[in-house]
């Protein structure tokens, strides 16, 4: 059995959201500590950007340091991702029907077509890396590649990486996250998913809206 909560759509639209309108921060500002991809739309909650911060600073002592490849994600650039691969898995696998198709999609990106809204779209989820010294990044999936050893507590991984995945995933856990089971570089706090994988009935976030301008869509 796998380790971690379960997240179906079904318990994720469950999840009574009580917007709180916490405001967005600039991570880039906010969390002076954490390197962001300049592909990220830089933005989180405030409390989700002190989160990150604190992570950040746990680990300065074994002098690492987490790098953003998504933070926010405007339901355009959702849909757009969900879509393209819907599509592909269309154009590849004609005879499935169309509950094949979405079970395909929603494993590797959340619907936006349902009540509960993607996590990165609520300004509550991130997606991290560990950084070295040296500004690249650790490993912390040999022998697998991405996908294949995407689940969080995988087995088959070599002592170093790991021991470099528990480092991630505890930086992140002890300030306050919580974890996709199924992707070792997904955290959220205060979105539907996170309610589900803590057994709350309600989460603080719903969607929220960049500035405008600035969140530009690869």
């Amino acid at each position: 059995m796998k380790q971690g909560a379960p997240e179906p759509i079904a318990a994720l639209n469950r999840v009574r959201i009580l917007e709180n309108g916490e405001p967005l921060v600039d991570i880039r500002l906010a969390c002076p500590h954490l390197l962001v991809s300049e592909k990220a739309c830089p933005w989180l909650r405030v409390t989700v950007a002190d989160m990150a911060e604190a992570a950040c600073v746990s680990l300065e002592p074994l002098g690492l340091r987490l790098r953003a490849g998504t933070a926010l994600r405007t339901v355009a650039v959702q849909k757009r991702h969900y879509d393209g691969y819907y599509q592909r898995m269309e154009q590849e696998h004609p005879a499935w029907p169309r509950s094949a198709l979405r079970r395909a999609a929603n494993r590797y990106f959340a619907p936006y077509d349902q009540s509960a809204p993607p996590g990165h779209c609520t300004g509550g989820a991130i997606d991290v890396e560990l950084v070295g010294p040296d500004g690249a990044a650790m490993d912390v999936n040999t022998p697998y590649e991405r996908w294949d050893g995407a689940y969080t507590w995988v087995e088959g991984l070599t002592p170093q990486a790991h021991a470099n995945r528990q480092t991630l995933v505890q930086a992140m856990l002890g300030a306050g996250f919580s974890n996709c089971r199924d992707e070792y570089w997904h955290y959220s706090f205060g979105d539907s998913a996170w309610a589900v994988r803590t057994g709350a009935s309600e989460c603080p976030y719903g969607l929220a809206l960049p500035p405008e301008g600035q969140c530009p869509e690869p």
